[in-house]
């Protein structure tokens, strides 16, 4: 297989297949005293809108960790890393076997996080692995379908906990075999200030059994460190030239 071939398959493998790598899970949340019940009073007045993730574009920098356990018929992936909107775009992406690192114009990749790859910014499709490219997909399809759970802090940011309802529910337990589903959720956290989606888990796990396709699958992610002054990203130091 040519070099350059064998690269992009390589890299795209990051978007569609990639083993799951360990993450840890997200942190629980504080419920601030003045948390309601699920769609009570003048949370009616506050439904979950779409296209939230364009928001996290508006933030200086964050961290992320995110998993996708695959929808059916789809693959998993799990990965971590950080985005920089300002003042010079720039993503770092770290997943088992691989890292990622964009800045500006130009992109590197490593096996072992040591020695390092100059490789084709355009070939990485950063972009297309971030959490708020998943959220959309997830969320912004079924963002009727939440309901306000309270006022909470999760990840360290004041947030409105949204949580999908019992119709929500049922669409998935249908799709999964109705009573082979162990367990269906689907809540995500939205910053009050900004705007922005923090976390979010929106998924299944149920028993496989025969060839009925029944399993665990699902999107989660987190947002942490926003804004951060220690949320940097340099050009590696040890860059070697790509084989031949």
């Amino acid at each position: 297989m040519a070099l350059t071939a064998r690269r992009r398959l390589a890299v795209a493998g990051l978007a569609i297949g990639l083993v799951a790598a360990a993450c840890g899970g997200p942190a629980q949340p504080t419920v601030s005293p003045g948390s309601h019940p699920v769609g009570s009073g003048a949370d009616a007045a506050r439904p979950l809108a779409a296209g939230l993730a364009a928001n996290l574009n508006n933030l200086t920098s964050y961290r992320f960790v995110a998993s996708n356990g695959g929808s059916p018929g789809g693959g998993s992936y799990s990965i971590a890393g950080m985005v920089v909107n300002s003042p010079v775009p720039s993503v770092s992406i770290k997943q088992a076997g691989a890292q990622f690192i964009v800045i500006g114009g130009a992109a590197w990749t490593s096996i072992d996080g040591k020695s390092w790859m100059a490789i084709d910014p355009q070939a990485v499709g950063a972009t297309d692995v971030l959490p708020g490219r998943e959220y959309g997909s997830w969320f912004d399809a079924k963002a009727s379908y939440f309901e306000v759970v309270g006022d909470e802090t999760k990840n360290n940011v004041p947030c409105t906990h949204y949580r999908g309802n019992s119709a929500l529910s049922s669409m998935y337990a249908g799709m999964a075999g109705g009573s082979n589903v162990a367990e269906f959720r689907a809540d995500v956290w939205i910053a009050k200030d900004g705007n922005y989606p923090v976390s979010g888990v929106f998924g299944l796990s149920a028993p496989t059994s025969g060839d009925s396709g029944s399993g665990s699958w699902g999107f989660q992610f987190d947002i942490t460190d926003v804004n951060a002054a220690a949320n940097t990203l340099v050009q590696p130091a040890n860059v070697v030239a790509y084989p031949t």
